[in-house]
């Protein structure tokens, strides 16, 4: 029986194995956590002006289009404060109402700020995925105007969140509908089929996560990877999603199940989601950029090879070296000055000093003259006042 060091050498040296520690290693030695933990950050930075731009839509909807609406929920608001005292009742009513009103002005400044703080969200995730996806560190294949960076990032998150939108609509529509498929088709004596249906929406949430990794993966790198590796990373990255999501529906469920835990938990779940999927974006990154690379490039070799090339280069079209010139320009000094050119400057700075000198002096002659006087003056009065 070999021993174990070689069995696990065995091991890691398979393809698929060694793939995912190489993708692992660049993951670490880039920085992959504390990009997650970054990303992570402005997400929920991001969150308060959606949220901001959300309650403007639903002031639009109850002041606009369905003012009736309006009314039973500042009813319904104010059967559940019955007991608080009138007064604060009527505060709370009387905010409620004014923040539905100003939908308009909430809107726009919720907008901007989420077209601001979306498009800084984007910029770092391009950063992060940029970072694990070249092969080398420190590469940067162009720099992008602030103006045009912004603008491009807002295209992309608008992008995103359309694909987003009608994936996981897709989705849902997927999984609330497919027992109503089997009445209409009139397939419900087959008993055998509700199960198989019951996979019909895992298989949509997966095809959902596939396209939004492959939108990331397509307009995020500035770099391009094989496209099979591309597609086999956002298939594992689809795979990760549906899990995350599950276990966030878990917690979530968890929590509301507990009156201590129900108040924070479903914003603990959300931050936790929003760390691993983070990670698992740019662990997958790391994996499509190790798919034809090492984890990081052998910088000595290339060094060694490039200063071996320069040698013989140097060495190549180098110049025969001639003996100096004795009497050429670099063994000649400068001359002196001349004498007249010296008097001249002598004189004039003499004649400077004198100026400064006198004007100097008349100062301070006129000082003391001044202080002179006063003191006099005082002593006269003084005996004058005797």
């Amino acid at each position: 029986m070999p021993p174990l060091k070689e069995r696990v050498a065995k091991i890691t040296s398979r393809p698929a194995i060694a793939h995912v520690l190489r993708a692992n290693q660049r993951f670490g030695d880039r920085l992959g956590n504390q990009f997650g933990a970054a990303i992570t950050y402005f997400s929920v930075l991001a969150v308060v002006p959606i949220i901001m731009f959300a309650f403007s839509i639903l002031g639009f909807i109850l002041v606009v289009v369905a003012p009736d609406l309006r009314r039973e929920l500042l009813d319904q608001i104010s059967a559940a404060l019955s007991g608080l005292d009138k007064g604060t009742t009527d505060s709370i009513i009387s905010v409620i109402k004014n923040a539905l009103e100003h939908f308009k002005a909430i809107g726009i400044v919720g907008l901007l700020s989420a077209l601001y703080s979306g498009a800084g969200w984007i910029g770092n995730l391009k950063d992060a995925v940029r970072a694990q996806w070249r092969e080398s560190f420190d590469l940067r294949v162009k720099k992008e105007n602030f103006l045009v960076k912004n603008a491009n990032n807002i295209v992309i998150l608008l992008g995103l969140l359309v694909l987003i939108g009608i994936t996981f609509g897709l989705a849902s529509i997927s999984t609330s509908l497919s027992g109503d498929i089997v009445e209409w088709l009139g397939l419900g004596r087959f008993g055998w089929l509700r199960p198989v249906l019951a996979f019909v929406p895992i298989i949509f949430s997966v095809g959902a996560g596939w396209l939004v990794f492959m939108y990331l993966f397509l307009v995020l790198p500035e770099t391009r990877e094989p496209w099979t590796a591309v597609r086999r990373g956002a298939l594992m990255g689809a795979i990760g999603l549906g899990i995350l999501q599950y276990l966030t529906s878990f917690l979530i469920g968890r929590f509301a199940a507990s009156p201590t835990a129900a108040l924070f938990g479903p914003v603990i779940a959300l931050m936790i989601f929003l760390n691993l999927f983070a990670r698992l974006v740019l662990f997958v990154a790391a994996w499509i950029g190790t798919a034809e690379h090492a984890a990081e490039p052998d910088f000595a070799a290339l060094d060694d090879h490039e200063a071996t090339e320069e040698q013989d280069t140097d060495q190549d079209t180098a110049p025969e070296r001639q003996p100096a010139d004795p009497r050429g320009d670099w063994s000649r000094t400068p001359g002196y000055v001349s004498q007249e050119v010296a008097t001249r400057t002598v004189q004039l700075g003499t004649g400077a000093g004198y100026l400064t000198g006198a004007a100097t002096g008349a100062g301070l002659g006129a000082l003391a003259a001044l202080a002179l006087k006063r003191l006099t003056g005082r002593r006269s009065s003084r005996w004058s006042a005797r």
